[in-house]
């Protein structure tokens, strides 16, 4: 992980250490450095040197201060988190041998596992779990590499016996969907197969209420569709199971109509934010139970947007609204018949 860019101005300690002068570092350490205090780097980078040394992967140097007594567990900067994005097998072995704990995060939550992920580190991934990095509570770095398409390390992991169905939220993934999900999501169908081989439960909503299958039905994908429909229970994909299941939503028959129809595109003519939008299915409508609220939703498609959550049945209000998940807001609208006689309008007030 680079803490500067290459046009960085750097100290003169800094280039010490990138040049790896060993007899000037000792100079300065014998003037009394602290080799465990942050210094400056840059004039904006300040971290302790043994960061720097892992950041830039200088060997003699990490060395050098691990003889010095450098603080390999430094609650602001632990070593390992930083080594294994940056460094090869031998010093994060190093690291852990000289007392590293292999399970320590640092503030935002990153642990070494998912660093090395971050640095295309994939060597550093056995040396780890040979350690006691513990896989069997990590529920973020299967779906991370899933996510960036990451086969060598999706290979190692499953192979190490990681959890295909244990999924945490974090920063990237607050709505936390499982990494069958997130491959569905990529379009990504050869992993989608591999993970259900090793068991993935596609049953398995995220906190939208999207499992694989949504996915796959929004990336129209027929194969993927028809092979995860074929994992699903099938009253899932029954036209009167799901009536029955929807009832309590009170859905108007105009709205059921449009939803049962083969004609659920709909062109939006001179609308400056949306040219067109396409419903669901009624088959494959998702159920959200998000910030307190219960609704459906109806967009499978939509120009220029995301379609998630962009016009959903409200049944509190018995109205239509938009779910802006990225800032937490529920937006009423108006009824259907106002949105069937002006969606142009409707679809206005979204963005205003």
């Amino acid at each position: 992980m680079k803490l500067f860019g290459p046009d960085a101005e750097l100290t003169e300690l800094a280039i010490r250490m990138m040049n790896e002068d060993l007899a000037a570092l000792e100079n300065e350490h014998s003037a009394g450095w602290d080799v465990n205090a942050a210094f400056h780097v840059t004039r904006h980078v300040d971290v302790p040197p043994l960061t720097l040394a892992l950041s830039e992967h200088k060997t003699k140097v990490i060395h050098w201060l691990l003889e010095k007594n450098a603080d390999v567990n430094n609650n602001d900067y632990p070593a390992l988190i930083t080594a294994a994005a940056s460094c090869k097998p031998a010093i994060v072995q190093l690291l852990i041998d000289k007392g590293a704990a292999v399970n320590q995060q640092d503030k935002v939550g990153k642990t070494a596992l998912s660093t090395a992920l971050y640095g295309k580190r994939y060597d550093n991934i056995p040396v780890l779990l040979a350690n006691g990095y513990n896989l069997a509570e990590d529920g973020r770095s299967l779906r991370q590499a899933v996510f960036n398409r990451q086969y060598p390390a999706i290979k190692i992991l499953l192979e190490a016996g990681v959890d295909v169905n244990l999924h945490q939220p974090d920063m990237v993934f607050p709505y936390n969907p499982t990494p069958v999900c997130v491959a569905a999501q990529n379009n990504d169908f050869n992993t989608v197969k591999l993970l259900v081989e090793k068991g993935a439960d596609v049953t398995i909503k995220d906190k939208y209420g999207e499992r694989p299958y949504n996915a796959a039905v929004a990336n129209k994908n027929e194969q993927m569709i028809a092979y995860l429909k074929a994992l699903e229970p099938p009253e899932w994909h029954e036209e009167a199971q799901r009536l029955a299941a929807l009832k309590k939503y009170k859905i108007p028959a105009k709205l059921l109509a449009l939803l049962k129809s083969d004609h659920r595109r709909m062109e939006i003519p001179g609308n400056e934010y949306v040219s067109y939008i396409e419903f669901n299915r009624i088959v494959d409508l998702k159920e959200v139970n998000w910030n307190k609220h219960t609704f459906l939703d109806l967009l499978s498609d939509a120009d220029n947007y995301g379609a998630e959550g962009l016009l959903v049945w409200y049944p509190k209000k018995k109205c239509l609204a938009s779910a802006d998940y990225e800032h937490g807001e529920l937006k009423e609208l108006g009824s259907v018949d106002d949105f069937l006689r002006n969606p142009g309008e409707q679809l206005n007030s979204i963005f205003e």
